[in-house]
């Protein structure tokens, strides 16, 4: 299949003499605003992950490949995943569990890549998406389109239900931020394990460190704009908990 040469995410940086390109490891595919920085800089920091010098976090090569799978290039993807001989590379974009075109289009050039899933409660990752839309109005043209976005993206079930359809299920690690805040040791292991590291956590790993942590100020809901969330997602919530029966959905905010 040929690459379209104009398309810049066709185009990754230059390959170190020594190093080989291949399909990635693992990729992170969801959730935006859920910590997805903070973990994938934790997997980086392991001594046997590599990622190609300027490749970023987020390769967003799919973002608008929607028009289907003759225009993908297995080999353009590839390339981001450069890396010496022994080492493991991946990337995590979070949207690609949200776009209903990426899965399939991904299994097709990465089908033996191992995904990981990052879910946060659903009304503090809309707080927080509603804040990065207003701090830097990346998300809608108006309120209500931003509003109407950050909504979408914490209904998880249909997106995981979409990516189980293109992918086995046993590829698919489902974490939970707030585990992954209070057990950060113990879900990293996990982490590593899944994508293939010895699961001990090297020395050189700095547990305590945040990546893209908020810092300014956050929007603030009203009590009925809480409420409201909470009730719209509670159905939404029930339903991902049949499909993920290890959530703990107590540790979401939940109608009283």
């Amino acid at each position: 299949m040929s690459a379209r040469p104009s398309d810049p995410r066709d185009q990754a940086p230059a390959i170190p003499p020594g190093w080989i390109s291949a399909p990635p490891d693992y990729v992170g595919v969801g959730t935006a605003r859920s910590g997805t920085s903070w973990w994938d800089a934790l997997i980086q920091a392991h001594p046997r992950v590599s990622r190609l010098p300027g490749t970023p976090k987020e390769v967003h090569f799919f973002d608008d490949r929607w028009a289907g799978s003759p225009d993908i290039d297995d080999t353009a993807y590839h390339r981001y995943f450069a890396r010496p001989e022994g080492q493991l590379s991946g990337e995590w974009t979070p949207g690609y569990m949200l776009d209903v075109w990426t899965p399939p289009l991904l299994r097709e050039v990465a089908p033996d890549a191992r995904l990981l899933v990052l879910l946060r409660d659903p009304v503090e990752r809309f707080r927080s998406g509603r804040t990065l839309a207003e701090n830097r109005f990346t998300v809608g043209s108006t309120a209500r389109a931003a509003a109407n976005a950050a909504f979408n993206r914490g209904l998880y079930a249909d997106q995981l239900l979409r990516l189980w359809a293109a992918f086995p299920r046993e590829q698919v690690l489902v974490l939970q931020y707030e585990r992954c805040v209070e057990q950060t040791a113990k879900q990293l292991q996990r982490t590593y394990e899944f994508i293939g590291l010895d699961p001990e956590i090297p020395s050189s790993v700095d547990l305590s460190r945040r990546v893209n942590e908020s810092r300014g100020p956050k929007v603030s809901l009203s009590p009925w704009q809480e409420g409201q969330l909470i009730r719209r997602y509670a159905p939404e919530n029930e339903r991902l908990a049949t499909l993920v029966p290890d959530l703990e959905l107590d540790r979401w905010k939940l109608p009283r």
